[in-house]
Formats: C-alpha cells, structure tokens, sequence
C-alpha cells in the first residue's frame, strides 16, 4: 500500500526577448505627443487645483496595429506597462493510498495573467514523486502520452476534462472567454483520457498576444505495480511561467 501526496509550488520567470518597452508618447525631431489620440476631440487630462479628470468628445479604438519592430495598442486608456502574473489556486493534492486496482485521481488549479506580452509559455520543472519514507525511488512518468492503465505503474497529467479513469479535471477557461485571453494546453497535455508527464515540457501557453486572465487545471493520475516499492510518495511541483514582450 502507498500514499502519494502531491505538494504544488510555483517560481515564476519572465524572460524578455527583445527590448520591452511601451509607449504612450510618440516623437520624433519634428513633434512630440502626449498620448496620441485620434476622434472628434480629447486630451489626456484636464485638471486644476481641485480636481482631475480625463475626458474626450467620443474615442476610436481598434486592435493592437503591429510591424517588425512594434506594437501600438489604441483606446482611451492604454497602460503602457507589460505584466505577468502567475498564480497556483491549490496548494496540496492528496491522491490517498495506491493500489493496483484502480487509479487515483486529483486536480490542482493556477492561473496565468498578461498584458502587452507577445507569447508565454507554463513548463513543468519537477521530477515525478519520489518516495520519502526512506530509500530511493521515483514513480515511473509517462513519457508518452496515453491512457491510464491500473495495475501499471505511471504518474502522469493533463489540463482537460476527463471521463476516464475518473470523472475529474476541467477544461482551460480563458476569462471572460476566448475573445479576451488566448492561454491554451501544451501538446502532449490536451487531450482528454491521454495523460503525459515529462519534467521541461510546456503544459500550457499562449500562440498569441498573451493579455488577460486564463484558469487552469491540472488533472494528475497516479497508478502502481506490483513491484512498485510501499511507503510514501511526494513532489514538489514547480511551474515556471516564461513570457516574450
């Protein structure tokens, strides 16, 4: 008989590629804007003494306008600072005592939030759970993605709803939906029922602009053999967000 706990951790890493800069002013020998704005009428505040305030007779705003060597975001307001937040909802998944009857099943949660990003990436960086209870063993990851199969031993995830060993798991929910964020599973952890586990591959990204919030979840499975040693299992699970600006 085993028990597998599973502790969750994150470090969060943003590399920028490039120069990240933003910019609500444009200038050039000739001329200088205080945020460039294109309507019937508008400036960036009006203020005096008393009170502050922005304002602007109607506003045109269109997508992000993009070349080689930039990206110009329109609109009212336009912050100008690129951000990443990187956040894990769950922090202890219990999967309870092995056996090699049934597989054992648990999810954990995070969520990723960007702004004026290109692209970002979520890797998985921990080896699979190893025992703690002395000795030197660690469960076998699925290195190719497949179903669960009890009685074999295999440690293994994905980020979808699943039917199968179990009912668990639940789709990538981007915020409010797909229009305002883009954050997607990685290949080899998008297919329901086929779960994969291999430490520095990407579990979940973007292939677009990266701004919004997007929820994940994390389906884990965890089966036995009969020769996989007794005694408790654990892993540190650690996720690393990497961004391009």
């Amino acid at each position: 008989m085993k028990r597998l706990s599973l502790f969750t951790a994150v470090t969060a890493l943003v590399f920028s590629l490039g120069t990240a800069t933003a910019y609500a002013q444009y200038t050039s020998p000739n001329y200088k804007t205080e945020e460039a704005f294109f309507g019937t009428g508008g400036e960036v505040e009006t203020t005096s003494p008393s009170y502050r305030a922005q304002s602007a007779i109607g506003a045109l705003g269109i997508d992000p306008v993009t070349g080689t060597a930039y990206k110009a975001y329109s609109g009212f307001l336009t912050p100008n600072e690129p951000f990443l937040e990187f956040g894990v909802d769950t922090s202890v998944v219990d999967l309870g005592t092995l056996d090699t009857t049934v597989a054992k099943t648990g999810t954990a949660n995070f969520h990723v939030r960007a702004y004026i990003n290109g692209t970002y990436t979520v890797k998985t960086i921990s080896p699979p759970p190893s025992i703690t209870s002395g000795g030197t063993y660690t469960l076998a990851g699925m290195g190719t993605q497949g179903a669960s199969v009890a009685g074999t031993e295999q440690f293994g995830i994905n980020l979808k709803a699943n039917t199968s060993p179990a009912a668990f798991g639940a789709e990538v929910a981007p915020q409010p939906d797909a229009t305002f964020a883009f954050g997607q599973a990685g290949t080899g952890y998008s297919v329901a029922n086929q779960f994969k586990y291999v430490a520095g591959d990407t579990i979940a990204q973007t292939t677009t602009s990266g701004w919004g919030l997007t929820n994940y979840t994390i389906s884990y499975i965890a089966n036995i053999g009969l020769l996989t040693p007794a005694g408790s299992y654990s892993v540190l699970h650690d996720l690393v967000v990497v961004a391009t600006f």
